[in-house]
Order: structure tokens, then C-alpha cells, then sequence
């Protein structure tokens, strides 16, 4: 990368580091979501898409494995979920590996998410229509699923990040609040290390430096 794009990828960084350490020092307690749209720039290929993708993945994955089944989901679907997490994250790396037949199979798996997902689609006095989706977990990983099978993959990615580190509180709406700091860290941790091969302690120990 030349010195001008290294500044523009640290620059963002740096925003999503203020933001975090404003939001854990309380001086704000939201930032728009919107924040996160940096994240489409920052995919400047598929692979760089993919790759962001699978790690979100792999978080989801992980939070899935470490909680108990919710109540909401019988432990036959929810065994079903998690087996479909397991699926995409062993297709994912063979995707971009242009394996035959990968892309039909996550294609698939997205059909499978789809149908655990239902149709439950609510039309809003301003002309909205929104889909309620019983899991946000399916929901994530479609948006990872995507950034490999569609054109428009840095709309995917960003849609992915602000699934991941978008969070509701009473009293300070939804987006970007206080329990939004480790996912929005983490957002910024991939990035740091897949661009400039460091983690953000090293590339900006005064922004980290609590």
C-alpha cells in the first residue's frame, strides 16, 4: 500500500478507537451506527471481504458454543443452527480457494438459514417493511454467507459489522453504545492486523494505552 492509503486505513481506525474510548469513558453514550459504514472502503476486494467475513463467523460461532441453548429455540433447532455456523466456517476457506462447488453449497446454506428464519415481515406507518427474524445469530452469518456469493460485497461487510456491534438500551437507543465497545474493538483489532500486520495496542498505543 502506499504511505496515502496507509493514513486513510489508520485514520479510520483511529476514529473507531476515539468512538470506543469515548463510549467506555462515558463522555458519550452513542454514536450512529452509520460509523461503521468505513468498513465498505476497507474492503477493496472479495477476498478482503471474505476474509473479514469469516472471522466474524468464527465470533459467532464462538459466542454460540460458550452460551447455554436460549429458551427461545427448541435444543433440536438450535443444534441445527450451530451446524449450520459449523458448515459455513468449513465452506468459507474453501470458497476462497475456488473449490468447485462451494459457492452452490453457501448458496444452500442460506436457503436452510432462510427457512429457520420465517416470514414475519411488518409494514411501518413510513413505508417500511422489516423482516423479524427470530435469530440474530442466522442473521449474521447470512450477511457473512453473502459477502461470498453477491456482487455487491462491501454493502454485505458492512451490513455483517453493524449486525455484530449494534446494540439496543432504553436509554440511549440503539447503535453504537457502551456494550458495543468489544465488538466495535474487535471490528478495528482484524483490521489493524490484516493491513498493517499489527495489533492496535502496537499500531496506536496512545489510543489503547488504558
Amino acid at each position: 500500500m502506499s504511505t496515502s492509503e496507509d493514513t486513510k486505513i489508520a485514520n479510520i481506525l483511529k476514529r473507531w478507537l476515539n468512538t470506543a474510548n469515548e463510549l467506555e469513558a462515558g463522555t458519550s453514550r452513542y454514536f450512529p451506527i452509520t460509523r461503521l459504514t468505513s468498513v465498505k472502503s476497507l474492503c477493496r476486494n472479495r477476498k478482503t471481504a471474505q476474509q473479514f467475513a469469516l472471522h466474524i463467523a468464527g465470533r459467532v460461532q464462538q459466542s454460540m458454543n460458550e452460551a447455554p441453548a436460549p429458551d427461545s429455540f427448541e435444543p433440536a433447532e438450535w443444534d441445527a443452527h450451530q451446524q449450520i455456523v459449523a458448515e459455513a466456517i468449513i465452506l468459507m476457506p474453501r470458497a476462497m480457494a475456488d473449490e468447485p462447488g462451494t459457492q452452490e453449497s453457501l448458496r444452500t446454506l442460506i436457503k436452510q438459514i432462510d427457512s429457520f428464519q420465517g416470514d414475519d415481515y411488518r409494514n411501518f406507518q413510513w413505508g417500511m417493511t422489516v423482516h423479524f427474524v427470530p435469530s440474530g445469530n442466522l442473521l449474521k452469518l447470512e450477511y457473512a454467507i453473502q459477502c461470498f456469493v453477491q456482487s455487491d460485497y462491501p454493502y454485505y461487510a458492512y451490513q455483517l459489522a453493524r449486525q455484530y456491534a449494534e446494540h439496543y438500551d432504553s436509554s440511549c437507543g440503539t447503535g453504537l453504545i457502551p456494550k458495543s465497545r468489544p465488538q466495535l474493538l474487535d471490528i478495528a483489532e482484524f483490521w489493524s492486523q490484516y493491513y498493517f500486520s499489527q495489533s492496535l495496542r502496537e499500531r496506536f498505543p496512545k489510543l489503547m494505552a488504558s
